[in-house]
């Protein structure tokens, strides 16, 4: 009775000896073909070998993607591997994240995007990728930094009559969609590295962070070594920015906003380009109705906004920003450097 009741037992330990060998044997066979296959540095090939290697990488997609669920724990142990090839952790994480959105592959994806050398990716996608996790949360300071590091850097947009997009505009649609706990932060970082060839335009978007932190922030920059252009850029901030004077009988109620900006930011855009083609100066109904405890969700909007990464809402971003200065800004927050800041 004993023995046939272990029978079931050793049934299971048999067929899971079986299962855990298959798994072990397909994960080499798409180890050595990841290694076989991610052994360059596409910046390094020609245009034909770029293409030769695109159809090699092509069958590691297939192999993963004809069996996901015997194939992911595989990939996910390739990406972790301590000697894995960069441009693998970049792909590699972007096949992954096709096949599981979850929050553990986009983990993969903002590690390789703070990590992926820029000669190497379409500098377009680069921008979109990061400015997508961005406007989610992520910290993508280090793949913003690394961008500010190539102040020649451009790329243009072919569904936006190949407007060209310089350096400071990518570096605003990627700090600009992040967090301002996060941006400000960074910004400062890279300010502070005085050999660093972004600091100046870090300095300009610090100028645009609009939060009590910012602004003390800015305060205590030396500003000795930036160009006169940017010193008067900071000194304009803090004691005479541009702020907008509020309607005395606004033309949109403060719940007409709401609607609108709660849905920019789940997405649906109808309320608020509605608003904004029905009043075309209407941010100043914004100060006029609109109450500090708004001041995350128009922040949010902000970031939302501007990560769309095109020359138009670079215009919503600084009408946005001049709402969110003239609610923050206050006389009192001119202070001597030595004011406790």
């Amino acid at each position: 009775m004993i023995k046939l009741m272990l029978l079931p037992l050793l049934s299971l330990l048999i067929f899971s000896s079986v299962a855990s060998g298959q798994s072990a044997a397909s994960c080499n066979q798409l180890n050595d073909l990841i290694k076989s296959t991610y052994d360059f540095k596409p910046s390094k090939l020609s245009e034909a070998q770029q293409t030769v290697k695109s159809k090699e990488m092509d069958k590691v997609w297939d192999a993963v993607k004809a069996k996901p669920k015997e194939m992911l724990p595989c990939l996910r142990q390739a990406l972790r591997a301590p000697d894995a090839n960069a441009w693998f952790i970049f792909d590699g994480s972007e096949l992954l994240l096709s096949l599981d959105p979850s929050a553990e592959s986009k983990a993969f994806e903002v590690s390789a995007l703070n990590k992926v050398d820029l000669a190497d990716i379409d500098t377009k996608m680069f921008v979109g990728l990061v400015t997508k996790r961005a406007v989610e949360g992520y910290d993508m300071s280090e793949a913003g930094s690394r961008w500010l590091s190539n102040p020649k850097i451009k790329y243009y947009l072919p569904q936006h009559g190949a407007q060209e997009m310089n350096a400071a505009m990518g570096a605003l649609f990627i700090y600009g969609s992040m967090d301002e706990e996060q941006a400000t932060p960074a910004l400062l970082k890279v300010i502070n590295q005085k050999d660093h060839p972004g600091r100046e335009t870090a300095l300009w978007l610090l100028t645009m962070q609009t939060t009590p932190n910012s602004l003390a922030s800015l305060k205590r920059i030396d500003l000795a070594g930036f160009s006169s252009k940017a010193q008067k850029e900071v000194r304009d901030t803090l004691e005479k920015p541009s702020l907008l004077k509020p309607r005395s009988n606004p033309k949109t109620t403060r719940e007409e906003f709401l609607k609108a900006f709660e849905g920019v930011v789940d997405g649906r855009f109808d309320d608020f380009l509605n608003l904004v083609e029905k009043v075309s100066d209407g941010e100043k109904d914004v100060v006029a109705v609109m109450k500090p405890e708004d001041l995350p969700l128009i922040r949010k909007v902000r970031r939302v906004l501007i990560s769309a990464g095109n020359q138009h809402v670079i215009d919503y971003y600084t009408t946005f920003t001049q709402i969110l200065m003239t609610m923050v800004w206050k006389p009192n927050l001119i202070a001597t450097r030595d004011a406790g800041y």
